[in-house]
């Protein structure tokens, strides 16, 4: 399973995308990113630089896998603000079995090229909500 993610680069542009990505305040953004198969390549499929979980839900095919950065503007209690970056996994149960095994297999070099230590699973596109997301991030933070 790792040779398979090890055969696999990232597309073209996708790390400058990223850097100016990582940058940004939006209160709610997302990457979202396939697998191209004939490239073996991991590619930016779409960009929604100001999107809600909930709409974004209404873009994305509910039976492809797709892996999705957020940057969410996060209020602490403290009234510190945060932009954290999260990345979800998306893989639908309707999917088949060999477009799981890939994107599941390349998940590790996803994480990795984009310096994100926790990926976050997500069966269903209906779970994908601003309050998800802030569960997802308590749930990345060391205490």
């Amino acid at each position: 399973v790792v040779a398979m993610s090890a055969a696999f680069k990232l597309g073209d542009g996708i790390a400058d995308k990223y850097k100016l990505f990582r940058r940004g305040n939006a209160a709610s953004a997302a990457l979202v990113f396939k697998v191209d198969k004939d490239e073996e390549t991991v590619v930016l499929d779409e960009e929604y630089p100001d999107m809600t979980p909930e709409d974004l839900q209404d873009e994305l095919s509910d039976s492809t896998p797709r892996w999705i950065l957020w940057s969410v503007k996060i209020e602490r209690d403290d009234g510190r603000v945060q932009f954290p970056l999260l990345l979800l996994f998306f893989s639908p149960e309707s999917c088949n079995q060999r477009m799981k095994m890939l994107y599941s297999s390349c998940t590790p070099f996803i994480a990795q090229t984009l310096d994100i230590t926790k990926v976050h699973a997500l069966k269903d596109l209906e779970d994908m909500t601003f309050d998800k997301l802030k569960e997802f991030h308590a749930a990345s933070v060391t205490r």
